[in-house]
């Protein structure tokens, strides 16, 4: 079984957020397709001051039990400013795979938390919902595996970056962004180019991610009307036809002249 993402790429950077001048950026993406199939992406991104510390960081992350669990790994590679960045991909074939794998992305302890993606209607006319929070809970303690902190009896330099007065969300930055189909009937994100996006607070508050969009497919819906529309008049073409025809047969039968005897 595969460490959740989340924590076990996080805990790799974990041992270098001591160092106040560093800096580790997470993007997740929920991105959802009209028909309900989509892709849920992970960029974890480590500034220039963490490679330059941790030199040996790149060869540290192992990704080959994420690679069997179905998720597809692209670095981590060297970013133009010297940094260092890791994106893990999955498509997934509905809202309830997607759920799953939100699920697969961090332990209890966060950034998120009981997260649900729903669909229901028609095709051509469906809600989807978006329910969940995020949450840091135990700040360091959040980026360290159960072994690891029943191991060492807490996370990683944590008492190092409480005695350097250090502030987690100045080292870490968590950001929640989904894509999702239709017009936005309410949502607690931020919304900008067609993307909601939520910062995950580093200090333990609770955000909520209660989304809800409506997608009205409106070619499907023309698509279908034309269809009937063009039956509708198949059938009445077929129909006068045919009273046409035995309209022109009567009149030939009347004018017909009665034979001499």
């Amino acid at each position: 079984m595969t460490r959740k993402i989340i924590t076990r790429i996080a805990a790799s950077f974990a041992a270098i957020i001591a160092l106040s001048s560093c800096r580790v950026d997470s993007d997740i993406t929920l991105a959802v397709k009209p028909n309900g199939t989509g892709t849920i992406s992970v960029v974890i991104t480590a500034d220039k001051d963490i490679v330059a510390k941790a030199p040996g960081l790149k060869a540290d992350v192992r990704t080959d039990d994420l690679v069997a669990a179905g998720w597809k790994v692209q670095g981590p590679t060297d970013t133009k400013d010297g940094g260092l960045t890791i994106t893990l991909t999955h498509e997934f074939l509905g809202p309830a795979e997607a759920t799953t794998l939100l699920g697969q992305l961090n332990g209890a302890r966060g950034p998120l938390h009981e997260m649900v993606m729903t669909r229901t209607g028609k095709d051509t006319n469906s809600t989807y919902t978006l329910a969940g929070r995020l949450e840091v809970n135990g700040g360091l303690n959040a980026f360290a595996d159960d072994a690891t902190l029943n191991l060492l009896g807490g996370a990683p330099y944590a008492a190092d970056v409480q005695a350097a007065g250090l502030d987690l969300g100045d080292a870490v930055g968590i950001t929640f962004n989904a894509i999702l189909p239709g017009k936005v009937n309410s949502t607690t994100g931020q919304t900008a180019d067609g993307v909601i996006s939520w910062r995950v607070p580093m200090d333990g508050t609770p955000t909520s991610l209660a989304t809800s969009v409506t997608n009205v497919d409106v070619a499907s819906s023309i698509s279908r009307f034309a269809k009937v529309l063009v039956l509708g008049l198949l059938y009445l073409w077929i129909i006068g036809s045919v009273v046409l025809i035995f309209m022109v047969l009567r009149a030939r039968n009347r004018r017909r002249p009665t034979p001499r005897i």
